[in-house]
């Protein structure tokens, strides 16, 4: 079975060299023929530029805590492939990931003997609607209550979208990102992932700014349904410090309450005020029965890897990947208190801003030391343009990341705060290595 599996990732890792995205009307056509969609799972759809995996990952939490069965299709993964699919939190075992793999791959056969001219000639899905489809297969399998679906890129022309019966519509933080397929400015992008909202089903949405509450507001009532906001006024820090959050938020349904919340990342009060919103939402209309302490308890005990989490002693990662994932990235530093430095380990993808992301970085102030290192991906920023962005003073370069890496836990280990931040990928590479070190530490 081993090799089966690494054979089908190996498959599924080389479909961008011959696949490019296909259009929302193949997907909803496929997704039909491979499945027949059951009305017994509740779906609840995330859409956003950050937090997306963080509102799933609570929701899925407060769920489980109160007894509920769930599924859940993420992106990106940091290590395994199969962190992309879950059920009650656990990974699809490789048996399973083979099975869903096997059956794609064969509808994808019929539907090209079919030669049905609804889909192009030799179709095949991209890399991301292939995995959605193995996702929604494996849920299929096991039926659980709740499957949470987070968008990928963006919203409306989004593979996930082809699930057209969600009970719930979330759209989370919305920034610059991914500008030349979403739009440049925050008006249009928030159009595009507000391309979820269904007719008549509820929508959820973060109001951080009045263009994004507009685009909202505006789609639900095109799509004649209820718009529920959450502000940030609305969410009190009552106190931070290394082992967790305590914040308060009104929710009208769970009253005004204070919540704990594990981890130092600050922008997760957002991301927990809008699951405690949207289970709100679902609770009035009778699809979901929540208690207090099942609210309580589950948003204590969600773990989510890659966002301000210390992976060893003195060395925190956090995927912040745009402008505005950096500065929420930076105000949970400048809430850390450190008395013997802090250290930067950087990188990012070619295509963001990074120019824009290091000059919020440096004049944050918070860095004494700035490692620059290269990313694993075809896509990665060239070091040296990146370290050009920073300035000379205080940027070292080291290109390959495991260098880079025991340069930093050197520095860990002499007593400075790493950091490491910039790319989801470079997260994933660097929580591998530190698993080895975990591992040499061992023997």
């Amino acid at each position: 079975m081993m090799q089966a599996y690494q054979d089908a990732e190996q498959y599924i890792d080389g479909i961008p060299k011959f696949v490019k995205k296909n259009g929302l009307v193949e997907t909803k056509l496929f997704y039909k023929k491979l499945l027949s969609p059951s009305a017994d799972a509740k779906v609840i759809h995330v859409a956003g530029t950050n937090g997306k995996g963080s509102v799933c990952a609570y929701l899925q939490s407060v769920l489980m805590e109160a007894g509920y069965r769930v599924g859940m299709f993420t992106s990106p993964h940091l290590v395994d492939m199969r962190e992309r699919i879950r059920v009650d939190n656990e990974l699809i075992n490789e048996a399973d990931f083979v099975e869903a793999f096997r059956a794609v791959l064969k509808k994808i056969e019929e539907v090209r003997q079919e030669k049905d001219d609804t889909f192009p000639e030799n179709y095949h899905p991209s890399y991301f609607e292939f995995l959605y489809f193995m996702a929604m297969y494996y849920f299929a399998k096991k039926q659980p209550d709740f499957i949470l679906l987070e968008t990928g890129l963006g919203g409306r022309l989004d593979a996930t979208n082809s699930f057209e019966t969600p009970c719930i519509c979330i759209i989370t933080e919305i920034g610059l990102d991914h500008t030349a397929y979403l739009g440049g400015t925050i008006e249009e992008i928030a159009w595009e992932k507000a391309g979820i909202v269904k007719k008549g089903i509820p929508l959820v949405y973060f109001a951080k700014n009045k263009i994004v509450a507009d685009v909202m507001e505006k789609s639900a009532k095109k799509a004649e349904t209820m718009a529920f906001s959450v502000k940030p006024e609305e969410i009190c820090l009552k106190n931070y410090d290394e082992k967790g959050i305590d914040f308060s938020y009104y929710s009208g349904y769970y009253k005004d309450r204070s919540y704990r919340l594990f981890g130092t990342a600050l922008y997760q009060q957002e991301n927990a005020a809008l699951c405690i919103k949207a289970l709100a939402v679902l609770g009035q209309a009778g699809l979901v029965k929540i208690s207090e302490q099942a609210l309580h308890t589950g948003l204590t005990r969600m773990r989510w890897p890659g966002r301000m989490e210390e992976i060893l002693p003195g060395i925190c990662v956090d995927g912040a990947h745009n402008i505005d994932g950096i500065a929420a990235f930076l105000e949970s530093v400048r809430a850390e208190q450190t008395k013997e430095g802090r250290l930067l380990l950087y990188s990012a993808l070619a295509e963001k801003a990074c120019a824009a992301m290091a000059r919020k970085i440096v004049d944050a102030g918070l860095f004494e030391k700035i490692v620059i290192t290269k990313i694993e991906n075809s896509r990665a920023a060239v070091p040296e343009e990146l370290a050009s962005y920073f300035g000379k003073e205080n940027v070292i370069i080291i290109e390959e990341t495991k260098a880079a890496f025991a340069y930093c836990l050197r520095e860990s280990r002499a007593g400075k705060k790493v950091y490491v931040a910039g790319s989801l990928y470079l997260i994933g590479q660097i929580r591998r290595l530190a698993e080895g070190s975990k591992e040499h530490d061992q023997l």
